[in-house]
């Protein structure tokens, strides 16, 4: 349990076939849009909603006040990735459980009765959608490219297993309650949701893509964000940062946004913060983002 955890408010009664569970922080803006796709899923009188705070400021709770939800809250000093996941899955009481960023949109209303259906049919079972860029509030060349490579299209296919953690992402994502029991989140600052389908996946666990199941997921980040974001996943899992790893992903991001489209600026740009990310504190160039609280960057398991 987390310490300063406040319950603002519960609402149900009924014994849900899916628990969908939402961390949330100064997500007014796309709240009602997400609300709105959420509340129209084909099973959605079957789904209880958890919504976890910390430290919004911005209408995100007075919003989420009126809805039918439960709504939880904690110190932004207390938040966590890990631990967070672990007090929704503890507090929620379905067997099947979902996993959505309170800025994702689900493209289509039978996203989370597909969602279901897989996961239901395996105890040990986890699954994740297919993220695309955000059509409603736009998304940039990085996350464009980002997005492209590590959520592909495969045609003619609705579902598939994999063995690489690397797509599973807390942003749009889902586990049964047997699978999280077996194999709790870990408390860490970032990437805890690809440290827990590596595990998972190790424990002999099956992981799902459903590539025709769209979420839009966007963040619109500026050079510092993506920087922040990378540094603490690298950071998070252990990752031995090189001028090789660094020299790497300078070119994967580079070439990868120009592919896309993007301007040869705007690919460099956002090529050199990515690249100092893993590179060694000694790199050679000055990194003009000075560190912030894990608290205050919303990872969603990308790397």
């Amino acid at each position: 349990m987390i310490d300063s955890v406040r319950v603002l408010k519960s609402s149900g009664s009924r014994a849900p076939l899916l628990s969908v569970l939402v961390r949330v922080k100064n997500e007014r803006l796309a709240l009602s849009e997400f609300w709105s796709r959420l509340s129209s899923q084909t099973i959605f009188r079957d789904v209880e909603v958890l919504f976890l705070d910390s430290g919004s400021t911005d209408g995100t709770l007075e919003f989420l006040q009126a809805l039918p939800v439960n709504i939880y809250e904690i110190a932004p000093a207390d938040f966590s990735f890990g631990s967070s996941c672990n007090f929704l899955l503890s507090v929620s009481r379905a067997s099947v459980v979902c996993f959505l960023s309170g800025h994702v949109l689900l493209e289509c209303s039978d996203a989370l009765e597909k969602l279901f259906s897989v996961l239901s049919k395996d105890a040990l079972a986890a699954a994740y959608l297919r993220q695309v860029p955000d059509q409603v509030f736009g998304a940039n060349w990085y996350e464009r490219a980002y997005l492209a490579r590590r959520y592909p299209r495969f045609a003619g296919k609705e579902l598939i297993e994999v063995n690489s953690p690397a797509g599973f992402s807390n942003a749009a994502s889902g586990l049964t309650r047997d699978s999280w029991e077996k194999n709790p989140f870990p408390n860490l600052h970032g990437s805890e949701d690809f440290a827990w389908a590596e595990k998972h996946l190790a424990q002999g666990g099956k992981l799902f893509y459903l590539p025709e199941v769209k979420a839009m997921h966007s963040h619109r980040e500026s050079p510092a964000a993506v920087f922040q974001r990378v540094r603490l996943n690298v950071l998070a899992r252990g990752v031995k940062r090189s001028y090789l790893k660094a020299s790497y992903f300078f070119a994967g991001v580079a070439v990868a946004m120009l592919r896309q489209g993007a301007p040869i600026s705007e690919a460099l740009r956002y090529a050199k913060v990515h690249a100092l990310a893993y590179g060694p504190d000694n790199l050679g160039i000055r990194n003009p983002y000075p560190p912030v609280r894990t608290h205050e960057v919303d990872l969603d398991g990308r790397e």
